[in-house]
């Protein structure tokens, strides 16, 4: 006969610091480092890659990016709003100001000339073209 459980979930005293530590994890991987992240996503077809990174309140001028060979190199100052208010004091300040870098290593080089970037509503898109003779190759596995 099977033992029943009292509860849907059961933890030992063990795994549950371990729950709590999992769930706290995205707020403390921000704080420990101090800066704030810029998530990106990447996509990759035959003969180009796609990059977008989520980089909202930069203005295009502010925005960098580099190519070289198969890395990609994001950069961006942001600029403290600095709003004067006579409202009262400020309790919490979360907004980051700062200078954001991302560094992405891509599996193939890519061609500089052909690479375009639009920027729109804190979204930068990265068209990415492979270098000629350079695409993915099917492997038959035997």
């Amino acid at each position: 006969m099977r033992s029943l459980m009292p509860y849907p979930l059961s933890f030992s005293s063990e795994s549950l610091p371990d729950v709590f530590q999992a769930l706290l994890r995205p707020i403390r991987s921000q704080m420990e480092d101090g800066v704030a992240g810029m998530d990106l996503d990447i996509t990759e077809a035959d003969h180009e890659y796609v990059l977008k990174a989520e980089i909202p309140g930069v203005s295009k001028e502010d925005l960098t990016v580099e190519v070289d060979g198969n890395t990609v190199t994001i950069r961006a100052n942001k600029e403290q709003n600095k709003e004067v208010k006579d409202e009262g004091r400020v309790i919490r300040q979360e907004r980051f100001w700062g200078q954001l870098e991302r560094t992405v290593a891509l599996g193939c080089p890519i061609d500089e000339s052909k690479t375009r970037a639009t920027y729109e509503n804190g979204l930068l898109t990265l068209t990415l073209p492979k270098t000629e003779g350079h695409e993915n190759k099917k492997i038959l596995i035997e």
